[in-house]
């Protein structure tokens, strides 16, 4: 003969015609679909959520001391003598090489909007030359080379 299973129930509630039933952990009423048997609020679910997987905030960014694209060099050597090719540590080569000397590229000067308007200028000037030379040409291969110059200088215009 089967055993009967002991069944809870839990506090239900019709408010304005929804079905509103207390939480099994806490006891907060919630709204819940007509066939509910029981239910967990959303408060709950979080508080069992973290004691399972608890959270650590991402810290950002931690220097390794070595510089930026060290692991795509071909052959890279940190200060402990350490040799790394494409990233990769070779054990049998440590302490044979000098530290790789990295040089820091210059940083680019931005050009002012005084500047680019002189360049603009500049072209223009250029391209009205060039267009008088390519009506006095006698031969097409000095027209060609006219042109691509011309164009060229559109290009850097626009």
């Amino acid at each position: 003969m089967k055993a009967d299973k002991t069944t809870i129930t839990y506090y239900t509630e019709v408010i304005d015609g929804n079905l509103h039933m207390e939480c099994k952990l806490c006891g907060v009423m919630k709204t819940v679909g007509d066939e509910a048997v029981a239910t967990t609020c959303s408060l709950c679910v979080t508080e069992q959520f973290e004691k399972d997987f608890p959270f650590e905030a991402n810290t950002g960014y931690k220097p390794s001391g070595k510089p930026r694209g060290w692991a795509f060099m071909k052959e890279y050597v940190d200060k402990d003598g350490n040799v790394y090719h494409r990233g990769k540590e070779q054990p049998g080569l440590k302490g044979t090489l000098k530290p790789t000397v990295v040089k820091a590229k210059a940083p680019k000067v931005k050009m002012t909007k005084a500047k680019r308007q002189q360049i603009k200028i500049d072209a223009f000037a250029k391209i009205h030359k060039l267009k008088k030379q390519l009506t006095k040409v006698k031969f097409k291969k000095d027209s060609k080379r006219i042109s691509s110059e011309i164009k060229k200088l559109q290009k850097l215009v626009k």
